[in-house]
């Protein structure tokens, strides 16, 4: 065993050596990948999570960039790759290694799964190796600790939920009411109507069959092509008698034309580069020079923190966040392929990215003189190439290939581009900051106070400079109560020194003999844990009663317009909604199909 790990140890610490002899050097590399398998959103009373097939394509795609980034060499597109430069190749490194995702078990699992296949269990069972290695595994009287799971290694994952100012970079389509409403309007132009007739037949057909017990009849529409899509691939991978009755002969391809209008109907929402912002609050037009409009603001969010996390490692020259993974759903990449041309490279851009899905931002040099002496080169000798892989490419587990493409309409060959070139690029697609996303939003998010104060929403103010502003009556009300409670505070304890005064704790004469779930025992009012009725049991279903009101149902993905009807056409069940309602009144309906691709034409 010692010899092994001995073996094990040279060949890695020969890594940089081997990396030294090639001109291709990787200093940086930022990855977007969408989460792996989850359950299914239509059935939104049940919080999303991560599947073990998820799990699996997540921790597959780890042990693929180890291989790429860590390993040895290989060759991509002709050129030899090396290992990014000076990365930790055994232990987690938290200043080089940058981890985040949304706020959501299937993101937080997926970006679990792919650390642990980037830096899988380590253990040498020798204090020797353990001391140059891994310090902290190294106690006082010479003995070596590994940690728990055979080596098992804990990354730093900085988490973003809706009240954090990171969320919108991850998830800037969601919880973003003027997104919502614009979502929205499209459902009322004659392309979408069109559309919805032409489709009615093919979604009665499939509810009959397969949607009885998950929604009712009304809602089986083009409306709902995503959620139905979701729903139905995810049965057809987890239950066998839907996976027949798909795969029946009355039925081929049934499942491929589902995902067309899928892709359609979300392309359409999150990649129409002219659709105007209505919503009355925010009073104001799309920042002048960004590509992009409030239907693409996911991409827009997503493009600023890409290029951000790259000038922090070129800032620091390579000392921090020479790896950055970021994890999320679909959403971004699709804008993000729209704001780029990249449906017009290849039409499976127009396409939902699979699960799995990595694009990639790699920041490299070719100066042979950076590759001999190992320092970090000049930003002129800089360059970036981007990559897409597809997570279900050729194997649903273990994904496909890495594939170049360019980025901001260059020509098909014109892979590379000069750091400048890249952050010019960039910076004519991204809105910086969370204050432009705000404002861009008329977002109520709490970070979103500063932003969102009269001042901040005049039609004179940029909100993409750093300015100071006043604050919002809100903002400073909160803040007023703040100093109140504290001046009190202050009060009272000089009064406990100076007066002796004191504060006892009264003792109840009785106990409460109530139970429930901290009780003695279960009262016949706490809520039950049931199955869903029929198919595969995906997770908890809360009771409801029939007259629950819709607000009481929510859905993890927040800013979809999905599974809403009509309030009078709605039915009382509990089925996956929205926690923003839309509106679907709207005064010039936006057209979302500004390029469409027909079923026939996509690769």
């Amino acid at each position: 065993m010692l010899a092994l790990g001995v073996t094990f140890v040279a060949a890695t610490l020969l890594i940089p050596l081997v990396a030294a002899q090639e001109d291709y050097i990787i200093w940086a590399s930022v990855i977007y990948s969408r989460t792996g398998e989850r359950t299914p959103e239509v059935l939104g009373f049940i919080p999303t999570t991560l599947t073990s097939l998820g799990a699996q394509q997540a921790y597959n795609s780890g042990s693929f960039f180890r291989d790429r980034y860590l390993n040895t060499p290989t060759i991509i597109d002709g050129v030899t790759s090396a290992p990014l430069e000076g990365l930790s190749a055994n232990t987690i490194d938290v200043l080089q290694l940058y981890v985040s995702a949304l706020d959501l078990q299937h993101s937080t699992g997926s970006a679990q799964a792919f650390v642990q296949g980037l830096y899988p269990p380590f253990t040498l069972n020798s204090s020797a190796w353990a001391s140059q290695l891994d310090p902290t595994s190294q106690l006082g009287n010479g003995s070596y600790v590994e940690y728990p799971l055979q080596g098992y290694q804990y990354p730093q994952i900085h988490t973003a939920s809706a009240l954090d100012s990171e969320f919108p970079y991850l998830g800037g389509s969601l919880d973003c009411p003027a997104f919502d409403v614009m979502a929205g309007a499209q459902t009322a132009s004659p392309e979408f109507s069109a559309q919805r007739v032409r489709a009615s037949e093919t979604y009665q057909d499939v509810g009959k069959a397969l949607l009885t017990e998950v929604l009712d009849p009304v809602q089986w529409d083009y409306y709902n092509a995503y959620a139905i899509y979701d729903y139905l691939n995810y049965q057809n991978v987890h239950n066998m008698s839907t996976q027949r009755w798909l795969l029946g002969s009355a039925q081929t391809g049934l499942l491929s034309n589902l995902q067309w209008y899928a892709d359609q109907q979300q392309y359409a929402q999150l990649g129409n580069l002219s659709a105007e912002n209505r919503y009355s609050p925010v009073g104001r037009e799309w920042p002048s020079g960004v590509k992009g409009s409030i239907s693409t603001i996911a991409g827009n969010m997503l493009a600023y923190k890409i290029l951000a996390q790259l000038q922090q490692a070129i800032e620091t020259s390579g000392e921090y966040y020479k790896l950055s993974l970021l994890f999320g759903d679909f959403e971004p990449l699709l804008s993000f392929f729209a704001l780029n041309g990249l449906p017009n490279i290849d039409s499976n851009f127009y396409g939902l990215p699979s699960f799995g899905s990595a694009a990639v931002f790699e920041l490299f040099s070719v100066a042979p003189s950076a590759s001999i002496d190992g320092l970090f080169p000049s930003a002129d000798d800089l360059r970036v190439r981007f990559y897409f892989r597809n997570g279900t490419d050729g194997n649903a587990t273990t994904g496909g290939d890495l594939q170049a493409y360019p980025l901001f309409d260059r020509g098909p060959n014109l892979t590379d581009m000069t750091w400048d070139e890249f952050q010019a690029g960039m910076y004519n697609i991204a809105l910086l900051g969370a204050g432009a996303w705000c404002s861009q939003c008329a977002a109520s998010n709490v970070f979103c106070g500063a932003w969102n104060s009269s001042i901040a929403l005049s039609s004179g103010d940029d909100y993409n400079k750093s300015s100071h502003r006043s604050l919002s009556p809100a903002i400073a009300g909160v803040i007023g109560a703040i100093v109140t409670l504290a001046i009190a505070a202050l009060l009272f304890a000089g009064a406990m020194v100076v007066g002796g005064l004191r504060v006892h704790r009264r003792q109840p004469n009785r106990k409460s003999n109530l139970g429930g779930f901290k009780g003695s025992q279960k009262l016949a009012s706490d809520t039950d844990l049931t199955a869903p009725k029929g198919g595969a049991v995906v997770g908890a279903t809360v009771e409801r009663s029939p007259d629950s009101p819709v607000s009481a149902i929510g859905r993890e993905r927040v800013g979809s317009w999905e599974l809403r009807q009509k309030e009078t056409d709605r039915p009382n069940i509990a089925i996956a909604q929205s926690e923003h309602r839309l509106s679907f009144e709207s005064e010039r309906p936006v057209n979302p199909f500004d390029n469409p691709v027909k079923a026939d034409e996509r690769v």
